[in-house]
């Protein structure tokens, strides 16, 4: 069904002057491939509208976690101000990183996954952390030389805004950009790109949407991680999320190897020498 531009428009004009949503400050982009592909899928309105909501709501779950990213900005500053020893950044760092889900369950074994990345991949000089969330600030934990670029991708405003005073603060080589990386692939060259525990998630989305991402991405290495189990713990996702993975390169030249770390698989995709 074709439905009118200005019905579009509202709908998009809806969710940013919403509550819920107008803080955050989701691309146009985002929102415009979403109706895009929903359209394609309903037959009224009623059902789009539905449909629409439903998508976004997926799709921005995760970003909508009980932290004020303006009171944590404010508490970088007073951070800043005691230049604060390695070990004190990380304990600040662990403490933010517990408050959200998906970086909690790595703490565990936080060291152990940057040591198996780079293991494989050897160390980068430069790094696409592709729809972050809180990962970069596991900065501390990569040991990272001060000449690794480091380029974080996110969609939500007000998180990139607080990653981007601590990247100021203690990794000024570091950069937070506001960008739907599946919209708008990030065309910068790289060693290395991080795609953690979102996978899945994209695929839901729009089927066929990794396949696409990764093909256009101009890195050596492609490091995607997806869980091992369901947040139960109760089955195993090992068998579907490689094989998510193995489509999503299935007849391109590159080599594929896995490793796990904690409940996370890691799939490290070589792309070229």
């Amino acid at each position: 069904m074709i439905f009118e531009q200005s019905f579009l428009d509202s709908l998009i004009q809806a969710v940013e002057t919403s509550r819920k949503y107008r803080d955050l400050q989701i691309p146009l982009t985002t929102l415009q491939d979403i109706l895009a592909y929903e359209s394609q899928h309903s037959t009224s309105r009623k059902e789009l509208e539905d449909n629409f909501r439903k998508s976004l709501h997926n799709i921005m779950a995760p970003y909508l976690e009980d932290i004020n990213y303006p009171v944590e900005t404010k508490a970088l500053h007073e951070l800043q101000n005691q230049i604060p020893s390695h070990e004190t950044l990380q304990t600040w760092c662990t403490d933010k990183m517990r408050r959200h889900a998906s970086s909690r369950e790595r703490l565990p074994y936080l060291e152990n996954f940057y040591e198996k990345i780079f293991a494989r991949t050897g160390i980068p000089g430069s790094i696409l952390d592709l729809a972050c969330a809180l990962d970069p600030l596991g900065l501390p934990w990569m040991n990272l030389p001060p000449s690794t670029r480091f380029l974080a991708y996110d969609i939500h405003q007000p998180r990139l805004d607080f990653l981007q005073t601590f990247f100021r603060y203690f990794y000024p080589q570091a950069q937070a950009i506001h960008q739907d990386i599946l919209t708008e692939i990030p065309d910068q060259k790289a060693d290395c790109a991080f795609f953690f525990k979102e996978a899945h998630r994209l695929e839901k989305r729009r089927p066929g949407s990794n396949r696409e991402l990764l093909r256009g991405l101009n890195v050596k290495w492609l490091v995607v991680s997806l869980p091992s189990r369901d947040l139960a713990g109760h089955h195993s996702l090992e068998t579907y999320h490689t094989s998510l993975i193995q489509k999503a390169i299935e007849g391109q030249p590159w080599q594929l190897n896995t490793d796990i770390a904690g409940n996370e698989l890691i799939f490290f995709i070589q792309k070229h020498d």
